[in-house]
């Protein structure tokens, strides 16, 4: 009778076994390690393209900022050079202001009206003189209102005086009207408005404009 020992094969296909199972354990194992570092690497990757983005954006805004700021340098450059050109203008204004005051004063008398007396400190003026009647005082200044040198004109005072201690001449009336305006002289012939005022307008349209342009 012939006797075979198995336990050799047996213990053969344990050892077969176990290296299967440890196989299977590793192939788990490393399974799961791509399936949690795949989607890291992902977002890795999508978190970096983000950050660059971000550091391009950033750059683009310092471009931008330092644009602004040299568009801001601009204008003040710009208004520094208007409120140099205005004080030229200016100059010129108040060189040729009093000829051109005396122009329109000569131009907006009437006849039947004589003016005795001028008086002018600070830009307020004191006009002193005799008319005919009342209504020549009233064109006499309607039209001195019309000028862009004289501001504010008022009429502060009308008396009548009688014409005795004038020379008598044929056709001669018998009495004036005595009359006291005062006015205020604008001798850059703006009516009265102010450089500044014009400037804070014009600023306001550009920054207005620029901001619907943005």
């Amino acid at each position: 009778m012939i006797r075979i020992n198995l336990l050799p094969l047996r213990d053969a296909e344990r050892a077969v076994g176990r290296r299967n199972q440890a196989s299977l354990v590793a192939l788990g194992a490393t399974i799961s390690a791509l399936i949690m570092i795949v989607p890291y690497m992902i977002q890795g990757r999508q978190i970096a393209e983000i950050e660059k983005d971000i550091r391009d954006t950033q750059d683009q805004i310092k471009i931008y900022n330092q644009k602004v700021e040299e568009v801001n340098d601009l204008d003040r450059v710009r208004l520094d050079v208007q409120a140099k050109l205005q004080v030229v203008q200016d100059l010129n204004d108040k060189r040729v202001g009093p000829a051109r005051v005396l122009q329109d004063l000569s131009v907006a008398t009437p006849e039947n009206l004589w003016l005795l007396d001028f008086n002018e400190g600070n830009a307020n003026a004191t006009l002193t003189g005799m008319a005919l009647d009342n209504e020549t005082i009233a064109r006499f200044m309607r039209q001195l209102s019309s000028s862009q040198y004289f501001v504010a004109v008022d009429l502060v005072e009308t008396s009548r005086r009688s014409a005795a201690n004038l020379p008598k001449t044929a056709g001669a009336p018998v009495s004036f009207t005595r009359f006291i305006v005062k006015a205020t002289i604008d001798y850059f012939g703006r009516n009265g408005v102010k450089p500044e005022a014009e400037g804070v307008k014009e600023a306001g349209a550009d920054r207005t404009g620029r901001e619907k342009n943005a």
